[in-house]
């Protein structure tokens, strides 16, 4: 058996995340009868990506909204989804404090859409079509995206 080594702290905290939007319903004018047998590639999604610091408090606060766009020119998802969260961060001082706000966008990015996708794959479990699993992203480089000001509309290409 390997020795078990230690996990380090992250250098990001959560201290929650709250629903602000959860739209989920059956698209009845889908192709597809079993969300199962959707895969995401080549479909047009919908990604907003936001952020901003509290003085106050001392934490970051990061959005995330996820939501399908039908397009009868790319594989339509059985569900019409529009779905954003927000999540409060802290980042630990020891950390380096030009590399704070990268880390709290991306990082917490990333948390917020893993309880986006949780909640859509609870939902859709006891919906219509199915459980409905959503892609994973990487938000690598989402920082310098959104200081860059690129679209947020994207096909998947998952």
């Amino acid at each position: 058996m390997a020795e078990a080594s230690r996990v380090k702290p992250s250098p990001l905290t959560l201290h929650g995340i709250q629903f602000v939007r959860v739209l989920i319903e059956a698209d009845l004018e889908s192709d597809i009868v079993r969300a199962s047998q959707f895969n995401f590639d080549g479909s047009m999604l919908n990604w907003a990506l936001d952020y901003g610091y509290d003085d106050q408090d001392k934490t970051w606060w990061v959005a995330v909204g996820f939501g399908t766009a039908p397009d009868d020119e790319r594989p339509r998802c059985p569900y019409i989804l529009d779905v954003q969260a927000v999540g409060v961060f802290s980042v630990s001082e020891k950390y380096p404090a030009d590399k704070h706000e990268g880390l709290a966008f991306e990082y917490g990015a990333a948390l917020v859409y893993g309880a986006i996708r949780e909640m859509v794959t609870n939902i859709t479990s006891r919906s219509l079509a199915g459980t409905l699993m959503l892609p994973t992203p990487s938000f690598v480089g989402a920082f310098e995206m959104q200081r860059n000001g690129q679209s947020d509309e994207q096909p998947s290409d998952d």
